[in-house]
């Protein structure tokens, strides 16, 4: 008779708890979400383009933002998506629609809470919407724009 081979043993251990990337409650990041998307859905080109997508399904996307923020901001790891595939499915979305996104939500942040949040808070959705840009437009001839950087 042959001898079985010892099994192997995986030994894991627990993830040592992230640092929030910035210094905000899971309550504020609910006012800067609804407070965006109340913009966004009053913006005449980007307003239309989310109605089309989301027309009687706002409640979901906003709770679906808020656990997204929450994740990327508080590391909370609440959020599973797939936020590139959801954007690339949006027909009639242009290169400009980001600038307007990112300014809108710059706008946002900047109304909301003090000089330094808000600045954290935008480098980290500018780094988001320079990801979706790449996703979308990007090719080894057509770099992000400066004002995504």
């Amino acid at each position: 008779m042959s001898e079985r081979p010892a099994p192997i043993v995986i030994e894991a251990r627990a993830a040592q708890p992230r640092t929030p990337a910035v210094d905000i409650s899971p309550a504020e990041i609910a006012l800067l979400v609804d407070r965006f998307y109340a913009d966004i859905r009053l913006h005449p080109r980007l307003g239309p383009l989310f109605e089309a997508k989301l027309a009687g399904n706002w409640d979901m996307h906003l709770e679906r933002m808020n656990r997204f923020w929450r994740s990327v901001l508080l590391h909370s790891g609440e959020y599973s998506g797939q936020p590139v595939v959801k954007h690339n499915a949006l027909p009639g979305l242009e290169e400009e629609d980001f600038r307007l996104w990112i300014g809108q939500f710059e706008a946002t942040a900047g109304a909301l809470f003090a000089p330094d949040t808000a600045a954290a808070i935008t480098i980290i959705a500018r780094r988001i919407a320079r990801s979706l840009w790449l996703a979308r437009f990007g090719t080894p001839f057509n770099q992000a724009p400066e004002w995504l950087a």
